[in-house]
């Protein structure tokens, strides 16, 4: 996406003229990577949001973020330096993605006194670092120690980035890539050796060139007026530019400002990205218990085909038993016809006595037959437990946000395999999906706890799906006193197969049947059930249209 340094100096640009002049009332922190400056500037109340996590950016937001319960040690170091400050000017390094914001505040004795908070946009590395007018550093959002690149630490002087393998798109030297590269390549050639340029930029370069220079292709972008815009891709924002890049794909929708088009394009791929590391982090949790489960069970079943033997243990300590009038004192060995099994049977004498011999295998036989009584158990709980969590994984597949995932992670945190958090708020329950088909509303799980609520909900003449041999959500016909068309069911059944981990199958079975016969035993997992008077039907996975 073009969120490079040519659009971050048109953002600085725009923060200038919005925000300077304007009073820092209030800082406030959700995480420790997001921060929210809350600045009275022209009688008008702005909110800058400014987060180095995942979609790291720093623009003017209609939105609000909710701060910690406790402030963090940044915030708290940024309210005491530049709380109630004003801001003196917005401005870019050259061609990169770095802001300044020039602040005066006021010392403990009502002192003037200048500082810098420098916001550094640049991916996994991006930062947020507080100054004195002369760089000197005070704190940093990431601190970064010496040998780990460059240094941002307290008390030593903020350092640029430099590249010196790198050069500005203005300079004359950028003509040279047109005598190294074909054209095909320059766009990606231009982004490896120019500063501060995405690829969706240097492909407006070349074409703003018109075949002459690059560096005269990069004045001529730069002195464009600002024209916010998002482009579009199936009706999700794809992109956004302070102008409108005639290179550009998709629809295209205008904005007052480059803030608004930002705030466009973050709310939607913000949220997705909130949603991925969520996801991953749960993904992470489930793939552990699920190893464990595993390697758990492949234990069990080798120690329950160790024990298997355990007949054989009680027939030995019979033989000797049956036998103790053949055995003359010191005899180690023991031939004798097993009547049990057929033939003879040569048995080793190990103890003092065969008394003591036969004993031992008694116990053994005892032992033995206790565990297998124990791992049966064992083998029985752990397929249950292995059976949840990939359930559990199932739902996790078909989350679609990040509080679909909150609420997985909270069933989770019920379950035992996530660690609740002190005095952590519960999720609020969504809704399942819903659909109309052919005029019958249709509720689809999301979770566990969703599946087991539609399905205790249901009434007994509605219609209950689910895909045989697989996971995946419950499906509710709501009836509401009328027959179900087979068509209907079908279609139900298709959407069962959608949510379900048979997603990429063909001919998927789902059983169907009136939510009279489904039962949930006590104390079963969530989502597991009991039916019975099913029907089935092979469909192919897909969505009802929504």
């Amino acid at each position: 996406m073009p969120a490079d340094a040519i659009n971050y100096a048109a953002l600085a640009r725009e923060l200038d003229s919005a925000l300077a002049g304007g009073r820092i009332d209030k800082i406030v922190m959700s995480d420790k990577s997001t921060l929210m400056l809350f600045v009275r500037a022209g009688g008008v109340n702005r909110n800058l949001i400014i987060t180095a996590a995942t979609a790291p950016r720093c623009y003017i937001t209609a939105g609000k973020i909710t701060a910690t319960d406790v402030p963090l040690s940044f915030c708290l170091h940024l309210r005491r330096h530049i709380g109630g400050g004003v801001i003196d000017k917005v401005s870019a390094a050259p061609f990169e993605r770095i802001l300044t914001f020039d602040i005066t505040a006021r010392g403990d004795l009502g002192e003037e006194l200048r500082r810098k908070m420098i916001v550094e946009i640049m991916g996994k590395y991006s930062n947020v670092v507080l100054t004195d007018g002369e760089l000197k550093i005070s704190d940093a959002l990431k601190k970064v120690s010496l040998g780990e690149g460059r240094p941002v630490l307290p008390g030593l002087k903020y350092e640029f980035p430099a590249d010196e393998t790198r050069f500005f798109p203005t300079d004359r030297a950028a003509e040279r890539l047109r005598a190294t590269t074909g054209d095909d390549d320059l766009p990606a050639v231009m982004v490896r050796r120019m500063l501060g340029l995405s690829a969706a930029t240097a492909r407006e370069i070349i074409a703003e060139a018109c075949g002459g220079n690059l560096a005269e292709g990069a004045a001529r972008l730069l002195a464009k007026p600002t024209a916010p815009v998002v482009y579009y891709t199936g009706g999700k924002p794809k992109d956004f530019s302070f102008c409108d890049y005639a290179t550009a794909d998709g629809e295209r929708r205008f904005f007052p400002t480059l803030s608004a088009a930002m705030d466009e394009y973050y709310a939607h791929t913000a949220a997705t990205d909130v949603k991925a590391l969520a996801e991953n982090a749960v993904r992470r949790t489930l793939n552990a218990a699920l190893d464990k489960q595993r390697k758990k069970l492949g234990v069990f079943e080798r120690e329950y085909a160790a024990a298997q033997d355990y007949e054989k243990e009680r027939i030995l300590g019979e033989l000797i038993t049956a036998n103790l009038y053949r055995i003359k004192p010191g005899e180690r060995t023991l031939t004798a016809d097993n009547w049990y099994e057929g033939g003879v049977t040569v048995i080793t004498l190990t103890e003092n006595t065969p008394q003591e011999d036969a004993q031992k295998h008694f116990k053994r036989y005892q032992k033995k037959k206790r565990t297998i009584a124990s791992l049966e158990t064992q083998i029985a709980d752990t397929k249950s437990a292995t059976d949840y969590l990939e359930s559990v994984e199932a739902a996790l597949m078909n989350a679609a946000t990040a509080d679909d995932v909150a609420e997985i992670a909270e069933e989770l945190e019920d379950a035992g395999y996530i660690t609740r958090q002190n005095a952590k708020k519960r999720v609020a329950v969504s809704e399942p999906r819903k659909y109309v088909i052919d005029g019958f509303d249709v509720l689809v799980g999301k979770s566990n706890v969703q599946n087991d609520r539609i399905t205790k909900e249901a009434r007994g003449e509605d219609i209950w799906l689910h895909t045989q041999g697989f996971h995946g959500s419950h499906v509710v016909i709501k009836a509401r006193g009328k027959e179900v068309p087979r068509s209907v069911i079908d279609k139900a059944a298709a959407c069962a197969a959608f949510f379900s981990k048979a997603r990429q199958s063909e001919n998927v079975p789902v059983d169907y049947t009136q939510a009279k016969n489904v039962h949930k035993k006590k104390g079963a997992a969530p989502g597991k059930v009991d039916y019975f008077g099913a029907k089935t039907v092979y469909v192919t996975p897909a969505p009802p249209a929504e």
